[in-house]
C-alpha cells in the first residue's frame, strides 16, 4: 500500500492536469450541457471567479470528483474495519475508468456520483437529511427513478414503510416530471451496453464486478449499496434488448458497488492461509496493471489509431486557432453544437462563411457564396 498510494495519487494529478492542458471544449460536451441545464449555471459560476478558459471549465467537475472521493472514503468506513483497506478501496475508486471519465468531461455523471455517495453516506447517519437529498434529486434529472425504484425494493427489503412511502412518491413525481418513457422496437443493444461497461469498468475489472455482483445477490447481509448498484445494472440490461440506453443514466449509480468489490476481494484474501494467498497477490497485480493500462490507453488514445472515436475532444482548440489565423472570425455551420464549442475558443456566429463538418472524414470546410474557400483535415490538428 506505501508503494501504491503516492504513484496513484501523482497518476490520478497526472490525468486531471492532462485534461485540463490538452482536452479541447468539444461537441459532446456541449451535449452534455444541453441535457443537463444546471451545468449551464456552475459554468457561468466557474468562469465569473477564472474567467472562460479550459481551467474554468473543467474545474468545477474536476472538484465534485474530488468531493466525490472523499464522500467514499468516509463511506466506506461502514464496510472496511482497517484504514489501509479504506485507502486501497478510496484509491480503486480514483482510478476506475468511469468515475474518471466523469470528472474530466462535461456531463451530468460526476455530480450524480456525487448526490448518490452523499445520501448513502447521510442515510448511515442521519436519514432525514438523506431524505432531502432524495428530494431534491426528484427535480434533478430523470435517470435518479432507478435509484427510487431500487429502494422501494430495499425498504421492502427491511421493511422500512417510510422509505418506502417516499421512493413510491419521488419515483412517480419524478416520471410525470420528465416525462419518462420506455419505448422502441426490440433492436438488441445487449452487446453494446456490455461493451461500454468494460470501458468505464476497464475489461478484465468489470468481469470481476460480475463475480461481486453474483457474491452479492448470494449475501445474506444485503446493504442499500447493493441494492441501488444492482437494480440499476438490471435496469439497463433489461432495456438494452429494447433501446439503445444512455450510459451515463446508470453509471453514477453502479460504480459504488466498488466498495463491495474490494471487501469481497479482501475477504476471499484473508481467509487463506499466507501460502496460498499468491493467486490472489496475482490476480491483485493483474487487475490493478490492467486498471491503470486501460487509463492511460484512454487518455493518450490520440497517439493511436483509437484517436478517432475522441476526435472532438482534441480538434476543436487548434481548429478555432486555425480559423483565427485565417480571419474566419465570424461563421455558421451545419453542426450547431460545433459552433457552441468554436465560440467558446472566441469564434462567433455570422453568415458571412458557413463550416461544414464532414464527420466520417474527419474534415471541415469552409464556403463563402456557396464556394469551398478552405478546408481542414481535423485528425490532424494537434494541440500540443
Amino acid at each position: 500500500m506505501k508503494k501504491i498510494l503516492p504513484f496513484s495519487l501523482i497518476f490520478y494529478i497526472f490525468l486531471m492536469y492532462y485534461s485540463i492542458t490538452f482536452l479541447s471544449f468539444s461537441i459532446t460536451d456541449v451535449k452534455g450541457i444541453e441535457k443537463f441545464p444546471l451545468l449551464t449555471n456552475i459554468l457561468n459560476f466557474s468562469f465569473d471567479i477564472f474567467g472562460k478558459n479550459d481551467f474554468a471549465l473543467r474545474l468545477p467537475s474536476i472538484l465534485t470528483g474530488f468531493f466525490s472521493t472523499i464522500v467514499f472514503y468516509h463511506i466506506t468506513k461502514f464496510y472496511l474495519r482497517k484504514e489501509k483497506d479504506r485507502i486501497f478501496a478510496t484509491l480503486i475508486f480514483m482510478l476506475i475508468p468511469g468515475a474518471i471519465i466523469s470528472s474530466v468531461i462535461i456531463n451530468k455523471s460526476i455530480y450524480l456520483i456525487f448526490l448518490t455517495l452523499l445520501f448513502i453516506y447521510f442515510y448511515k447517519i442521519s436519514k432525514i437529511i438523506s431524505y432531502i437529498i432524495l428530494a431534491l434529486m426528484v427535480f434533478l434529472d430523470k435517470s435518479c427513478i432507478s435509484i427510487f425504484f431500487a429502494l422501494i425494493f430495499y425498504s421492502i427489503y427491511k421493511k422500512d414503510n417510510l422509505l418506502l412511502s417516499l421512493s413510491l412518491i419521488f419515483l412517480a413525481i419524478n416520471a410525470n416530471y420528465f416525462n419518462y418513457d420506455i419505448g422502441g422496437k426490440p433492436r438488441g443493444y445487449f452487446l453494446d451496453i456490455f461493451g461500454t461497461y468494460f470501458l468505464i469498468f476497464s475489461p478484465f475489472v468489470f468481469v470481476y464486478f460480475l463475480f461481486s455482483v453474483y457474491k452479492g445477490t448470494v449475501d445474506q447481509k444485503k446493504d442499500i449499496i447493493f441494492f441501488i448498484a444492482f437494480f440499476t445494472f438490471l435496469i439497463s440490461i433489461i432495456l438494452s434488448f429494447r433501446q439503445r440506453i444512455k450510459i451515463d443514466d446508470y453509471a453514477p449509480y453502479i460504480l459504488i458497488y466498488l466498495i463491495y468489490m474490494v471487501k469481497y476481494f479482501l475477504n476471499s484474501y484473508r481467509v487463506r492461509l499466507p501460502q496460498f494467498r499468491k493467486t490472489y497477490k496475482f490476480i491483485f497485480i493483474f487487475l490493478f496493471s490492467s486498471l491503470i493500462l486501460f487509463d492511460i490507453a484512454l487518455f493518450l488514445n490520440k497517439y493511436t489509431p483509437a484517436k478517432k472515436l475522441t476526435i472532438s475532444y482534441y480538434f476543436i482548440k487548434p481548429l478555432a486557432e486555425k480559423l483565427k489565423q485565417n480571419e474566419f472570425n465570424y461563421l455558421d455551420s451545419n453542426n450547431k453544437r460545433l459552433i457552441k464549442a468554436l465560440n467558446f475558443y472566441g469564434i462567433k456566429k455570422g453568415n458571412k462563411y458557413k463550416l461544414i463538418y464532414y464527420k466520417s472524414e474527419n474534415k471541415v470546410s469552409i464556403f463563402h457564396k456557396n464556394k469551398k474557400i478552405a478546408e481542414f483535415d481535423v485528425s490532424k490538428l494537434n494541440t500540443l
